[in-house]
């Protein structure tokens, strides 16, 4: 059984976090809070992102220094702030922002099942994923137990047709959720099952994956050739290895469905469900045939979910699952320069299809 964690109230005013051991912030913090405020901006009624604009002349990592406490307490209160109009137009300048954002820590993409291309230390494209699919929202690494804090976006090129990065409340899918249903996944939990393909993978599988553009290799996901070091990291992160005789890492966890937020203790929808498991309202009937068939043995697919006593999440579920999050989410439009702050926790994410050019940049801290 997943250990039952208390629900906490959502804080619907900016106030002191419970860094504040007195539980009031300074009068100077509270006035900064309240300027930067004043500057917000917002694009939807769900208040998703919170959009700064640039002043003339602003420097956006003397900001991201300067209001480091302030613009900290806005992303609690709304999850994502979205800066528009700054001084950013290459990869390095994002990795400065990054830096900033993150007090210097950009992690490195190391056990994340997505393929993806490193550009430079600590800085990632995003998932390269088929164009004419959607990635379904999710919450970034939410298969591990020590997942990403912080996400930072970054808009280099920005896209034509479609490519938006969707965003939902964590707090408000959980709330959508189906009473019966939250009951089941806290008490079962989500195992996760991901397939990473060796290097004696065989022929027939090879060319399916360049048809489909879904699988990643171990290699490629640990950064490394030695099995020893993947079983290691699995380890860390309490996952089972299991070897096939292609040398491809069939790799297992188990996991709450929801967590509490580290700082808030909000209580908070938090997994991968959504996109460990493919259903006809999420991948449209002929697509989910199709992935099916290509992939008659689930676990031998890229990912694949079950609860955690190994019952089988239903279609049903499934899609009570996805009407909870779809009623929740929002879609922005990017434009090139963006930079999109997010936490991980309180925000979920994903890729609407896109046609032509599209290049989004993404550190995690």
């Amino acid at each position: 059984m997943v250990p039952m964690v208390p629900i906490a109230r959502c804080p619907f005013e900016i106030t002191a976090t419970a860094r504040e051991t007195e539980g009031q912030v300074s009068e100077t913090l509270e006035q900064s809070i309240q300027k930067m405020q004043d500057r917000l901006e917002f694009l939807n009624e769900k208040k998703l992102p919170a959009v700064i604009t640039a002043i003339p002349g602003e420097s956006l990592q003397t900001l991201l220094a300067g209001e480091r406490n302030s613009l900290a307490e806005i992303r609690l209160r709304f999850g994502a702030i979205l800066f528009r109009g700054f001084d950013l137009s290459t990869a390095e300048d994002f990795h400065a922002a990054a830096a900033h954002a993150f007090q210097g820590e950009l992690k490195s993409y190391i056990g994340g099942m997505s393929p993806r291309g490193k550009v430079m230390s600590g800085v990632y494209e995003s998932t390269s994923f088929p164009a004419h699919l959607r990635i379904p929202q999710h919450n970034e690494m939410a298969y591990l137990p020590d997942p990403p804090r912080e996400l930072a976006f970054f808009c280099e090129v920005e896209p034509q047709h479609g490519g938006e990065t969707p965003l939902a409340d964590s707090r408000r899918i959980y709330s959508l959720i189906p009473a019966s249903l939250r009951a089941v996944l806290e008490k079962h939990g989500i195992s996760y099952h991901r397939y990473l393909y060796g290097p004696r993978w065989n022929r027939h599988h090879f060319h399916r994956n360049r048809l489909l553009k879904l699988h990643t290799s171990w290699m490629a996901a640990f950064s490394t050739t030695d099995p020893v070091e993947v079983e290691l990291r699995c380890a860390e992160n309490a996952s089972k290895v299991q070897w096939d005789r292609e040398e491809g890492a069939k790799i297992s966890n188990i996991l709450p469905a929801f967590r509490q937020h580290p700082e808030t203790e909000e209580r908070l929808w938090f997994n991968q469900v959504s996109t460990f498991l493919s259903s006809p309202r999420s991948s449209g009937l002929l697509r989910w045939l199709g992935y099916h068939i290509a992939y008659p043995n689930p676990f031998r697919r890229p990912f694949h979910a079950t609860l955690g006593d190994g019952q089988p999440i239903t279609l049903h579920q499934l899609n009570q699952v996805h009407q909870a999050i779809d009623a929740a989410t929002v879609k922005f439009q990017w434009q090139r320069g963006d930079l999109l702050l997010v936490d991980n926790y309180l925000i979920t994410h994903g890729r609407m299809p896109y046609k032509g050019n599209r290049r989004i940049l993404v550190a995690i801290h």
